[in-house]
């Protein structure tokens, strides 16, 4: 008789703006992989196909405000960097989303295998998220801090980073 392990999927939740290793780690079971087509919902199974309709930008138009303060900060590097498109980078500015930004967002991230805050963040700075990843550590640490000041509460993890387990102890 040969035992099936039950696979799980890992979902990593950051709980803490300023500790990079404050996360909630949760294993999830998942179904036998016999079960896998039947339960796959990537692809429409009913006997009428539903047309969606995805709504366009242009659609949808984003009217650009001239706010009295900018919601925005500059985070200056401790380590500037060339790049081939940007030049060369010392400061990146940080700012608050618009509405519409946010479901822009949200859209994308539904078609995306896997979203990051990073994604996020790049349309925070206007920096695409692969530079933001390339930051040295300090960098990167300010800069995501600042982001996540700015973080709509839609992308907030619901627990609120105080009532997070630290391993071996209490907070």
């Amino acid at each position: 008789m040969q035992l099936q392990t039950a696979l799980k999927a890992e979902v990593i939740t950051p709980m803490s703006k300023n500790d990079a290793a404050d996360v909630k780690v949760e294993h999830i079971p998942l179904p036998p992989k016999e079960m896998w087509a039947e339960l796959d919902n990537s692809v429409e199974q009913s006997a009428a196909p539903v047309e969606r309709k995805t709504v366009s930008p242009a659609a949808r138009p984003i009217e650009r405000l001239a706010f009295a303060e900018p919601p925005r900060v500059t985070v200056p590097l401790q380590y500037p960097f060339n790049h081939p498109v940007l030049g060369y980078v010392t400061t990146i500015h940080v700012h608050r989303l618009t509405v519409g930004e946010v479901g822009e967002l949200l859209d994308a991230r539904q078609n995306s295998p896997s979203p990051d805050n990073f994604d996020i963040y790049a349309a925070q700075t206007g920096i695409p998220a692969p530079i933001l990843r390339g930051l040295i550590d300090v960098d990167g640490e300010e800069v995501a801090d600042k982001c996540y000041d700015f973080l709509p509460r839609v992308f907030r993890p619901t627990t609120p980073a105080s009532q997070s387990p630290l391993p071996g102890g209490d907070r």
